[in-house]
């Protein structure tokens, strides 16, 4: 079995600066993230009078930034990924040469997107927050035969612990090839029970500080809790071990001594 991946979600926390991008990749890295993710929209497409445009316009990275970015990623010996928010940016995504995008909650119902995405992706990971039964049913339909995943997702920022439900995972892995969570909570508890639990991938918000400018700081992890999260899913592998059900070499030395001790027992 091969350990839990780790998703650090940059996002929009970069705050439009393309240093402070890089150095989030390198600290990422250094806590033991697998994957360093980001997001890509095109403001001038949003809803006319949208609320977020200014915050959308100052943290949207251009054509560039994603190559400089990804090519930094590769520099730092983590894999890149990104969030498609915008139809239109899919043939560019294409272009960059990526074998897994994103999709974030709203989208999951998205369908010509997802449709779209299938054609031009070998892998699709999927957040399924705010999503009714139905409409993750409908997607896994249209995703029959491919290779993705859900990510079970509870989108309240920051999730208190009664709402994470993480039991819903269990249900998500009875038609979905591979199922991850989508941690919104803070500290590492909720991360570590979805690890436990079979989680392939686990992503979290992450920051260098919460007294950073932007919404999703305060909500974010700080290296020292990615790499606690990161370490926990390299030693749960450890501690689950494999299906073998022969007895290890030590304990058939043990039997030994220890067993018909007693005589005729």
């Amino acid at each position: 079995m091969s350990y839990c991946k780790i998703i650090a979600e940059i996002g929009s926390n970069h705050n439009g600066e393309l240093s402070l991008a890089k150095e989030m990749i390198w600290a990422a890295k250094y806590a033991g993230a697998d994957i360093v993710k980001f997001q890509s929209w095109q403001a001038k497409n949003l809803k006319p009078k949208d609320p977020n445009f200014e915050r959308h316009i100052k943290a949207e990275l251009s054509d560039d930034a994603h190559f400089i970015l990804k090519k930094e990623c590769k520099k730092a010996g983590v894999k890149f990924l990104t969030t498609c928010f915008d139809i239109g940016r899919i043939d560019f995504l294409k272009s960059l040469g990526l074998d897994t995008v994103k999709v974030a909650s709203p989208d999951l119902g998205s369908i010509k997107m997802i449709k779209t995405l299938r054609e031009k992706f070998p892998h699709l990971i999927i957040s399924t927050g705010m999503s009714y039964k139905e409409e993750i049913y409908q997607t896994a339909r249209i995703l029959k035969d491919y290779n993705y995943t859900f990510l079970h997702c509870t989108s309240l920022y920051p999730t208190p612990i009664h709402k994470v439900n993480l039991i819903r995972m269990d249900w998500l892995k009875g038609f979905a090839p591979h199922v991850g969570f989508s941690d919104h909570t803070m500290g590492c508890e909720a991360a570590k029970a979805a690890i436990a639990r079979g989680a392939e991938y686990i992503e979290k918000h992450f920051t260098l500080s919460r007294n950073l400018p932007g919404k999703d700081q305060k909500i974010s992890a700080i290296p020292e809790e990615i790499k606690e999260i990161a370490d926990y899913a390299k030693n749960i592998q450890e501690l689950l071990g494999s299906c073998q059900i022969e007895l290890c070499e030590e304990e058939m030395e043990l039997r030994k001594i220890y067993i018909g001790k007693w005589g005729d027992n």
